[in-house]
Order: C-alpha cells, then structure tokens, then sequence
C-alpha cells in the first residue's frame, strides 16, 4: 500500500536526521531523538545477534538500519519491507 510505503519512508528519514541535522532543526527534541535512536540500535543489535546465532558472520553494523553478513541471511530473516523482515540493499562477495 503506497501510504504504508511513504510512512515508513518518512520515519526512516526522521529517524536518520532528527536532532542533529539542519533539515529538522525547527523539531529539534533531544528527548525524542535519543529514545528513538536507542530502539533503532537495540533493533539492530537484535538482528545482528540472531544473524550470529543463527551461524552467520557479522561483519559490520553501520548507522541504526545497516547490517552486513557472510552467509545466506534469507534462511535466518524472511526478504521484505515490513518490520520484521529484511531488505537487501547491495549483495557483494567478500574477499574479492
């Protein structure tokens, strides 16, 4: 559905330029930001321990949404845009 598409497009935006960036200085909530950005990385440290425990190899974690591994990911997360699931960006092969 577009609208579902162009709220999650806008908190991803919010989340990655609130508190620090001139494009939302006139929202400018440090509380909003850090309780916000602390569950962005809590997610993210999530994934990353399911991918570990699942037998993947984490090789970097960038931002609050970016997270690399060595191994077939879509056996461990299910490959789609809603919250539970996972968006490929780029696939690169390592070592090479």
């Amino acid at each position: 559905m577009v609208v579902i598409e162009y709220v999650k497009s806008m908190y991803s935006k919010f989340v990655s330029t609130v508190g620090e960036s001139t494009a939302n200085r006139d929202i400018r909530r440090p509380d909003w930001m850090h309780i916000i950005r602390s569950q962005a990385f809590a997610n993210l440290w999530l994934k990353a321990y399911k991918a570990h425990s699942a037998g993947l190899t984490v090789v970097e974690m960038s931002g609050t949404d970016e997270l690399h591994v060595a191994g077939d990911w879509r056996q461990v997360f299910p490959e789609g845009r809603d919250l539970a699931e996972v968006k490929a960006k780029s696939i690169y092969t390592l070592g090479e």
